[in-house]
C-alpha cells in the first residue's frame, strides 16, 4: 500500500520517499493470497463493499501501467470465484449474499450441478449450492508487491528499506517529517501506512493514534500439476487459491495472536480438514509449506483512510484488514487526490479517520 501510495503521489509531481522496517512487500502483502475479490469476501452492503467494487473497476487499467513500467507479469486472471455449501446453513448464508448483491445490481450466478463439475472436478458428491462470482478476479500478489516497488522507483520513489519510522515531527499543529533510526525525514506530509504497525509510529500530545492491531492469517502451501485446480475455491471455512506454477494455497486463519506470526499445528490441521471437506479432489496434492502474516485490523473491521482529524498534513491509508490487495488501487488514487487537491470523487464516505474516536472508545479487538 505505502508503494502503491508513494507512486501515484510521485507521479503527480511530488518528491516521495517510502519508509520500510525490513524489505519491501515483506509483510501483509506477501502473505495474502491476491484476491480481487469485493463479492465473495464481503459479508454484507457498505463502504467497504462500495470502494472495493470501484477499486476492481480500475484493476485492470492499473495492472496494465504497473507491468508496463515495471515489466513484471502479475498473473491477473479473470476467471471469477466459485464459491460452494456443502451443508443447510451455509447455503442460506451464501443464498442470501447472493440476493442482496443482485439487488445491488451485481453479478451472481447459481450453478446446476452439471455446471460446476465442468468448472472443476475436485468437489464432494453433495453441494447444497454452488454460486460463481464471474466479476472478482485474482493476481499474484508476490508478484504485484514487486511490481509496485519497481514503478514506484522507476516514478522517481526514494526507498529508505531497513529503516523504523519511529514519530511524526510536527511544529504548531502541522507536520513538519518523520524521525527514523537513521535519522529526520523533512516533510509536510506523511501517509501513515505501516500496516499492522500502524499504531507504534509515535505522535504528538492530544494525537490519538489509529486504533489498528494485528490479526494473524496462517496460510499452507501445497503443489499439484499446472491445472488442477481451474480456478478459486471458496466455502465459509476455507479457501483455496491457484497459481500457475501449480501451488495452491489454502488459507486463511484470524487469529487476535499479538505480533506473534508463526504457524501453528492447531490452524494447519484445521485448514486441511476443511478443504479435504471442500475439494476431496485435491487430496493427493503435496503439501509444500506454510507461512502466516499479520493484517491490519481495527474494531469495526473498515479500513481508515484519509486526512487525520487532528493533524494538519497526516494521512492514514491503513487497517485495510484483508483487502488491501484489492484496495490498493483506489486507495492509491484516492490518497493522491486528497494530497494535491484537499478532496477525491472516490467513495471514501464512512472509511475516514474521523471516526477513529468513535473506533477507540469501542475499546479495540
Amino acid at each position: 500500500m505505502g508503494c502503491a501510495v508513494a507512486r501515484e503521489l510521485a507521479r503527480r509531481g511530488l518528491r516521495t520517499v517510502v519508509v520500510e522496517r525490513g524489505e519491501l512487500a515483506a509483510e501483509a502483502s506477501r502473505a495474502a493470497a491476491g484476491m480481487v475479490a469485493p463479492q465473495a469476501e464481503t459479508e454484507h452492503p457498505g463502504p467497504l463493499l462500495r470502494l472495493g467494487i470501484e477499486s476492481r473497476r480500475r484493476y485492470p487499467q492499473w495492472l496494465a501501467q504497473l507491468q508496463a513500467e515495471s515489466g513484471i507479469d502479475v498473473e491477473y486472471r479473470a476467471d471469477g470465484i466459485l464459491y460452494i455449501a456443502l451443508d443447510a446453513a451455509d447455503a442460506r448464508a451464501l443464498d442470501a449474499r447472493a440476493r442482496w448483491q443482485r439487488r445491488l445490481g451485481l453479478r451472481v450466478d447459481a450453478l446446476a450441478p452439471r455446471a460446476v463439475r465442468r468448472m472443476t472436478g475436485v468437489l464432494p458428491p453433495r453441494i447444497r449450492l454452488a454460486l460463481h462470482f464471474p466479476d472478482d478476479h485474482r493476481v499474484n500478489n508476490e508478484r504485484l508487491a514487486v511490481a509496485v516497488g519497481v514503478a514506484a522507483r522507476g516514478a522517481g520513489v526514494t526507498m529508505r528499506e531497513h529503516t523504523r519510522a519511529l514519530r511524526v515531527d510536527t511544529r504548531g499543529g502541522r507536520v513538519t517529517g518523520v524521525r527514523t533510526d537513521a535519522g529526520v525525514i523533512g516533510a509536510p506530509v506523511v501517509v501513515n501506512a505501516a500496516g499492522a504497525w500502524a499504531a507504534d509510529l509515535g505522535l504528538p500530545a492530544g494525537v490519538a493514534p489509529p486504533p489498528v492491531f494485528p490479526v494473524r492469517g496462517q496460510m499452507l502451501v501445497l503443489r499439484g500439476a499446472p491445472g488442477t485446480l481451474s480456478l478459486p475455491l471458496y466455502s465459509r471455512r476455507a479457501y483455496l487459491v491457484p497459481r500457475l506454477d501449480g501451488r495452491v494455497l489454502l488459507g486463511s486463519t484470524r487469529e487476535l495472536a499479538g505480533f506473534v506470526k508463526r504457524v501453528t499445528m492447531g490452524a494447519a490441521a484445521e485448514l486441511l480438514a476443511a478443504a479435504t471437506v471442500m475439494a476431496p479432489g485435491l487430496a493427493d496434492l503435496t503439501f509444500e509449506g506454510a507461512y502466516a502474516g499479520l493484517r491490519p485490523g481495527t474494531p469495526d473491521g473498515l479500513p481508515i483512510l484519509g486526512a487525520a482529524r487532528d493533524l494538519h498534513g497526516l494521512f492514514y491509508a491503513t487497517g485495510l484488514y484483508r483487502s488491501g490487495i484489492l484496495l490498493a488501487p483506489a486507495t492509491a488514487m484516492a490518497l493522491a487526490d486528497l494530497v494535491v487537491d484537499g478532496r477525491t470523487s472516490l467513495p471514501l464516505r464512512g472509511l475516514g479517520p474521523r471516526r477513529m474516536g468513535r473506533a477507540a472508545a469501542a475499546g479495540g479487538p
